[in-house]
């Protein structure tokens, strides 16, 4: 019985690690809305005007929030309108890569020297 539990434990602890690590926050629905997390490459104030106003006024997405310490940004939106990967594709088109979509190499190229952050490999 001791090594079931043992058993139990560890294969808990791996499960809970890996949906850490997979790259994306928790999804939650609440009153129509789903809030998500996900990693944005950038460095800095600048960085975080440009990826939260590539969200602005956008219809579905009530609220974009990124933070440059983590490296990943908070959306709250509505899934009826909009998709996560119309979100990130969004966020690419200005110059800023998530782990799914890569922005253009020019678009990158065109952002404010503070703003070139280390890209990840392809």
């Amino acid at each position: 019985m001791k090594t079931k539990n043992v058993k139990i434990a560890v294969i808990s602890a791996l499960l809970f690690v890996g949906t850490a690590c997979s790259g994306g926050g928790e999804e939650t629905n609440e009153g129509g809305m789903t809030t998500t997390s996900f990693k944005v490459y950038g460095n800095c104030g600048m960085c975080e005007e440009t990826i939260e106003g590539a969200l602005k006024d956008v219809e579905g997405i009530e609220k974009g929030d990124w933070d440059k310490e983590t490296k990943t940004i908070e959306v709250v939106y509505d899934n009826e309108h909009m998709t996560l990967d119309d979100i990130k594709k969004k966020i690419a088109a200005v110059g800023y890569d998530t782990e799914e979509f890569r922005a253009d190499p020019g678009t990158y190229e065109d952002l404010p020297m503070c703003c070139h952050y280390d890209r990840p490999k392809e």
